[in-house]
């Protein structure tokens, strides 16, 4: 009796254990499964309002590449808003000046032509407040080669032309832009006068000036003057960049007709500047957050394939750099390009 009794006892106390091995397992469980995950941080510019200043023209060249990428990067980074503000004047540096003293919190950025920033601070021209190796850049969307034109019943057909002309070249420019400053060096380089004439609003003023014969020419990007040279109103003479164009094959690149050693190493400096040629920045020791959420979010915009096909289908195509990138070579082609200063200050000289 005494042992059947120990060994049901025996018995008893055995499942008494596994029950509470089992509750305990179970309560354990229980416990982990009510643990909430932990939570993430925020996107840096989640439920944000971004301003971005673009100093040229509304429905221009630059604000309509702008306004096509907004909604991209308003995509990628999480942005409630991105506002796009119209700050001209002064060839683009009212704008400029304005993001230069504006909070480096990332909800303040710009577009525009990074050569026009760097060539007017290396000129010392009047109005430049900020240092442009210093911004932030954030990323280049694109960049094309410039190319001279001239009005459709000129007499000037070439780069030679332009060395006979006998009498001053007259350029109309909206201010110290990169236009201004690739035409200047372009006529010292080839050994022509030039005489700039300033007080226009943009590139549609100029455009119209030479078509008029109030100028003799201007330097523009190839998309923004192909309408009017396929109907005539405007003549291509020289294309400055890297290589001629295959829009017009048959039109010289300035580096090939320049035959001066010293003059061709000054257009090679203008041509380094525009490959940084439209690009978003931001102020000088943007926060770092801000900055690395800005330029993901670039980047992955200006690679979607809805707005590379877009552009493409808008004669507007997108060229990517990423923002690091563009960082370092604004401030190695500023040191580079140190020779120029003397021809860039006279330039803005001759206008006053």
């Amino acid at each position: 009796m005494f042992k059947r009794k120990s060994a049901f006892v025996a018995i008893l106390l055995v499942l008494v254990l596994i029950l509470g091995s089992l509750t305990g397992c179970g309560a354990k469980q229980t416990s982990n499964d009510n643990k909430q995950p932990a939570a993430q941080d925020k996107p840096y510019y989640d439920g944000k309002t971004i301003t971005l200043i673009v100093p040229n023209s509304p429905g221009k060249g630059m604000d309509t590449y702008a306004r096509m990428i907004v909604p991209y990067i308003q995509k990628y980074s999480g942005a409630k808003d991105i506002v796009v503000k119209n700050l001209t004047g002064a060839g683009g540096l009212v704008g400029t000046n304005t993001l230069w003293s504006s909070k480096p919190d990332g909800l303040t950025i710009a577009f525009t032509s990074i050569p026009s920033l760097m060539l007017a601070q290396m000129s010392g021209s009047d109005g430049v407040t900020f240092d442009a190796t210093k911004f932030t850049y954030i990323g280049r969307a694109s960049t094309e080669p410039r190319i001279l034109t001239v009005g459709g019943k000129s007499s000037i057909n070439s780069a030679e032309d332009l060395t006979k002309l006998g009498r001053n070249f007259k350029f109309p420019t909206q201010g110290t832009d990169e236009d201004f400053f690739t035409m200047a060096t372009l006529a010292k380089s080839l050994g022509f006068k030039l005489k700039a004439i300033t007080g226009y609003e943009g590139n549609a003023d100029t455009a119209m000036a030479v078509v008029k014969g109030e100028g003799d020419g201007h330097i523009t990007a190839i998309m923004d003057a192909k309408t009017m040279i396929k109907e005539g109103d405007k003549k291509a003479i020289l294309v400055v960049g890297m290589e001629r164009s295959k829009e017009y094959p048959d039109v010289p690149n300035a580096l090939e007709v320049i035959k001066d050693e010293n003059g061709k190493q000054m257009m090679q400096g203008i041509v380094n500047m525009l490959e940084m040629h439209r690009s978003f920045f931001g102020p000088a020791n943007m926060d770092e957050n801000a900055t690395k959420a800005l330029r993901e979010a670039v980047w992955k915009a200006l690679n979607d394939p809805e707005l590379i096909q877009k552009a493409e289908k808008a004669g507007t195509p997108i060229t990517p750099m990423k923002g690091e990138e563009v960082q370092q070579k604004v401030a190695k082609v500023v040191e580079a390009s140190q020779h120029l200063r003397p021809v860039l200050k006279e330039a803005v000289q001759s206008t006053k």
